[in-house]
């Protein structure tokens, strides 16, 4: 019986390309996982649009004139009658008045599935729209 000796190269090689497998092996399983979980879910966005609020009364008293109904969106972060009567005078410069005020709300909210059984709604934009009739008061 010879004896001879043990090559430690190849053994080391060996061992390299056996751990090289096994951590592929890992990833591929991993991003598997991955893209099951992300892609699990489902999502839709809806669009309602409300009534808000309306103050639809006109002056009882005193000698006015109509001048048109004035449709005003505002900006994000405006919005109050001021704003809405400045927008009004540009429509109509001799606007003194907005009676008969209309807010509605356009809210869009997404809505998510998931296929494990979960649900959520979350409000993503809402967009108020003031409609009004502009008026001049005559004296």
């Amino acid at each position: 019986m010879k004896l001879t000796k043990f090559n430690y190269t190849n053994y080391a090689l060996i061992s390299i390309n056996g751990g090289l497998m096994k951590n592929k092996i890992k990833y591929l399983l991993f991003i598997s996982i991955l893209l099951v979980f992300t892609t699990s879910c489902s999502t839709t966005e809806t669009t309602v649009i409300q009534p808000y609020a309306a103050s639809v009364s006109f002056p009882s008293e005193g000698n006015y004139e109509i001048l048109g109904r004035v449709n005003y969106s505002p900006s994000y972060g405006t919005g109050g009658y001021i704003e809405f009567l400045e927008y009004a005078k540009t429509v109509y410069p001799s606007t003194d008045d907005i009676v008969n005020i209309i807010v509605d709300s356009e809210d869009t909210y997404e809505d998510s599935v998931s296929m494990y059984g979960g649900s959520s709604t979350r409000l993503t934009k809402s967009i108020y729209t003031m409609s009004g009739i502009a008026i001049k008061y005559i004296e």
